[in-house]
């Protein structure tokens, strides 16, 4: 009876283990109850998602010009505030400042206060020079330390303020002793103004002429004439030999420039009397003047060749030497050029005269006629004095090449 008993309750077991499902999960009064697990079963984690790393990453490269303000007017040197993203190698910036044609007329290095890399802020100042007053504009670079090309910038438009340098008269120079006509060159005022030349003699006797200034090599207004009176014929009496001033001014009264020198009478015993080959429509004419007496006088004679004829001369006397209208316009110019011809050096040996002229020569553009001109002028003009039978004309030393069709 007893072993029926034992056998009764273990068959009971089991047919409750059959009851409940493989895998699954029981609930009993204090929780949740774990399944079994087979022998072979493996537990494999869920994997947990985790939140992606951050990765630094680099602000894009760029530059805030805070000042100058667009269209401000701006002096040298031109100072400039701004900040970067990202300062630049060495932590420096180039600084530039352009004309209204686009020309750098100033550049300075800017330094950022900032680690490299780093965002940072800059303050300078540009030095430019301008002559002139005009439309400009400021620019803050980084340039690559590997080729030199920009790699971000920053600009802002502005208008330049001109300085301009002192008024200047190189010819004639202080105390020189000359005649007339005057020969002036200054550099004065602003290219397309009208200014006046005025020669006052110590008797009270003047002179004067209104021209128009030229745009200078450099940018200023430049005066090249030869001063002489409108009728081509001076005055009686001729002024004698005497101390005397030249001014020029502007039409309202503004004097510029004022230089002091002796004007001779050409009845002076320091004048003497030379021969200069002119064209009077396509012929060579020979014209006397009167120049300084010198004791080098091919030399002086050459140089007074080189001023031509008064422009506006009644009788139509001109030259085939390049006049300084194209020696400042001429396309193949360079940027050493001056603003006319000028004589270097005249060595007589043997008979034979070497004129060797300056680069501004080559302006004469071409042509067989203007070539032969040039020559005939300069040969004839040498050719009056007894110790010259031949002329070599050299440009810049060279002799080769020189006064080609």
């Amino acid at each position: 009876m007893r072993r029926i008993l034992k056998f009764s309750l273990l068959l009971a077991m089991l047919l409750l283990a059959a009851c409940v499902p493989t895998g699954g999960t029981t609930t009993a009064p204090g929780g949740t109850v774990p399944p079994a697990q087979s022998p072979t079963a493996k537990i494999v984690p869920t994997p947990v998602p985790t939140a992606p790393s951050a990765t630094p990453t680099t602000p894009p490269r760029a530059i805030t010009l805070d000042a100058p303000l667009p269209g401000a007017t701006v002096s040298s040197p031109v100072e400039v505030r701004g900040s970067v993203a990202v300062s630049p190698f060495e932590s420096t910036l180039l600084g530039r400042v352009y004309d209204g044609a686009g020309q750098v007329v100033g550049s300075w290095p800017i330094m950022v206060s900032a680690e490299m890399g780093q965002p940072g802020t800059f303050a300078g100042e540009i030095p430019f020079v301008v002559y002139a007053s005009g439309p400009g504009r400021v620019e803050i670079a980084e340039i690559s330390p590997k080729d030199g090309s920009v790699v971000v910038s920053a600009a802002v438009e502005v208008m330049l303020q001109g300085t301009p340098l002192p008024s200047t008269i190189e010819v004639p120079a202080a105390g020189a002793q000359a005649t007339l006509p005057l020969h002036i060159l200054a550099r004065l005022g602003q290219p397309g103004e009208q200014v006046v030349a005025a020669l006052h003699w110590q008797d009270g006797s003047a002179l004067e002429r209104t021209y128009t200034l030229r745009r200078g090599e450099d940018g200023r207004g430049l005066l090249i004439e030869s001063l002489w009176w409108l009728a081509d014929v001076p005055p009686l009496p001729f002024p004698p030999t005497q101390p005397a001033v030249l001014e020029i001014h502007y039409p309202g009264g503004t004097l510029l420039a004022r230089q002091e020198l002796t004007v001779l009478n050409w009845d002076d015993p320091n004048v003497q009397q030379v021969t200069l080959y002119f064209l009077l429509g396509e012929e060579l004419t020979p014209i006397a003047v009167n120049i300084p007496k010198v004791v080098r006088i091919g030399t002086a004679t050459l140089e007074e060749l080189l001023w031509g004829p008064p422009a506006d001369n009644l009788a139509g006397f001109g030259t085939a030497i390049p006049i300084p209208d194209e020696v400042l316009s001429y396309p193949g110019r360079g940027p050493d050029w001056g603003p006319r011809v000028r004589l270097l050096s005249l060595n007589i040996r043997d008979g034979v005269a070497t004129a060797d002229f300056s680069k501004e020569l080559k302006a004469y553009g071409g042509g067989s006629a203007r070539v032969q001109a040039i020559r005939q002028q300069i040969t004839q003009t040498l050719l009056q004095f007894p110790t010259v039978r031949e002329v070599v004309i050299a440009v810049e030393g060279q002799t080769e090449g020189v006064l080609e069709p």
